[in-house]
């Protein structure tokens, strides 16, 4: 089968998934595994191919699913040992909380947490902090994802993050000068996250945010113990201080992520609940929320297999490309950054980058536009999509912590994300940084 049938093959089936999955009509656990499978037997694999393809898939988010199940587990605890409480108190005195102050710390928060590059590890730092304090004042949770969400579109473009790194290894330039150059936009895309913030406190307390503090379940579900949070407590300041060293090991290196976790969970299991019995009982109480998302990340990874092993991604790119009018072809890099968003839910960082890059590069530099202005503007619009990508392993742990569909994230989040992006490559090109 030829490519050009292969590429329409996956935008059929990439469309009927993203329908699915907005549309809300089945756990994204079926349409994530069954529309791939179909999708591979109506282009010819065999079930031998298609066990490689989901073999290899499996392979890649096998460490993020440990660790999904493990930090859960860990964050759960220490919600329940009242270990963020002072900062909620903190956050609202005498009962009253200001929404905006509330949205920029946790946009603080996202900034810090991202420097090490693991979205992942963001969303675990920001959500576990913030929801519960978000469900105190009632701040909804697809709103506090959206935070998250603007917040790693600049700090996702850092020297050692993905997209730069890949940007970099295709104009084969050193990283640094990359980032140095398109640095003027990132302080863009700053100010664009403050003002998401901005309208969306507005939002937010226009939908009753603030107005009253509602004692809600915590991010699994359950109450912080009586008693429990504060410097008076000894298990507080115990688990405080194995938090910081979990984060410790997590930002430094020097243990695997999911080992961190793995080790926290023992340890805060066995302070903090002594008693075999009570330490199942605990297990068991968690045990509904990881598995779900767990699940919907073997399902992922399915898709991701047989997507990108079957050819479909690069396929897709290819055609992406030459559906563009011949008029346009000078202007290309940036009449496709206009839907970059979009291109990099349905195509993945890897293949935006690695696949997308270079042959946009080759359509415009006999024009006279420099690749490099090129892997600007779509390092610039692109990262705006990362944290909506359906395909992105990372974004499963924000949504099983905040207990949120994926439907629901990418719907509430793409209304700011994608003007915004749009915005942000309108600001390079005044700036100079992306040729016209």
């Amino acid at each position: 089968m030829g490519s050009t049938m292969i590429a329409v093959i996956g935008f059929v089936s990439l469309a009927i998934l993203m329908w699915v999955l907005l549309k809300g009509m089945t756990s994204p656990v079926i349409p994530f595994i069954l529309i791939p499978v179909v999708t591979a037997l109506i282009s010819g694999f065999s079930i031998s191919d298609i066990n490689g393809f989901v073999k290899s898939g499996l392979n890649s988010v096998l460490s993020t699913a440990a660790m999904f199940m493990f930090s859960i587990t860990y964050f759960n605890i220490m919600n329940d040992a009242g270990v963020f409480e002072p900062v909620i108190r903190a956050l609202t005195p005498k009962g009253k909380a200001n929404v905006f102050l509330i949205l920029l710390s946790a946009l603080a928060v996202t900034y810090v947490g991202h420097l090490d590059g693991s979205g992942a590890t963001t969303w675990m730092i920001v959500l576990t902090a913030f929801l519960p304090l978000a469900d105190r004042v009632g701040i909804r949770r697809p709103a506090l994802l959206c935070v998250a969400a603007s917040g790693m579109t600049a700090a996702n473009l850092v020297p050692w993050g993905g997209p730069t790194m890949r940007a970099a290894a295709v104009l084969e330039m050193d990283v640094n000068a990359l980032f140095a150059y398109i640095l003027p936009a990132l302080a863009v895309m700053v100010g664009l996250s403050v003002l998401t913030v901005w309208m969306l406190a507005r939002a937010e307390v226009k939908n009753g945010a603030g107005t009253m503090i509602a004692e809600t379940a915590c991010t699994a579900g359950n109450h912080v113990e009586p008693g429990r949070g504060g410097f008076k407590d000894w298990k507080w300041i115990f688990n405080m201080a194995l938090t910081v060293a979990v984060l410790y090991f997590l930002f430094s290196g020097v243990m695997s992520s999911y080992l961190c976790f793995m080790m926290g969970v023992s340890v805060a299991l066995l302070v903090n609940y002594p008693n075999p019995k009570e330490q199942t009982k605990r297990l068991k109480s968690y045990a509904g929320q990881s598995m779900v998302m767990t699940i919907t990340l073997f399902a992922v990874a399915v898709f991701l297999g047989v997507m990108k092993e079957g050819g479909f991604i690069e396929a897709m790119a290819s055609v992406i490309v030459r559906i563009i009018p011949g008029f346009l072809a000078p202007h290309a890099h940036w009449v496709l950054a206009l839907i970059a968003v979009p291109m990099m839910m349905a195509l993945g960082t890897d293949a935006f980058y690695y696949v997308m890059l270079p042959v946009i590069i080759g359509v415009v530099e006999p024009f006279g536009i420099s690749a490099l202005s090129v892997a600007a503007v779509y390092l610039i619009t692109g990262t705006f999509g990362s944290s909506i990508n359906p395909s992105g392993a990372a974004m499963y742990v924000g949504l099983g912590l905040a207990d949120v569909d994926v439907g629901t994230h990418i719907k509430f989040s793409i209304r700011y994300l994608w003007p915004f992006s749009i915005a942000c490559m309108a600001a390079a090109i005044l700036m100079g940084i992306v040729q016209f």
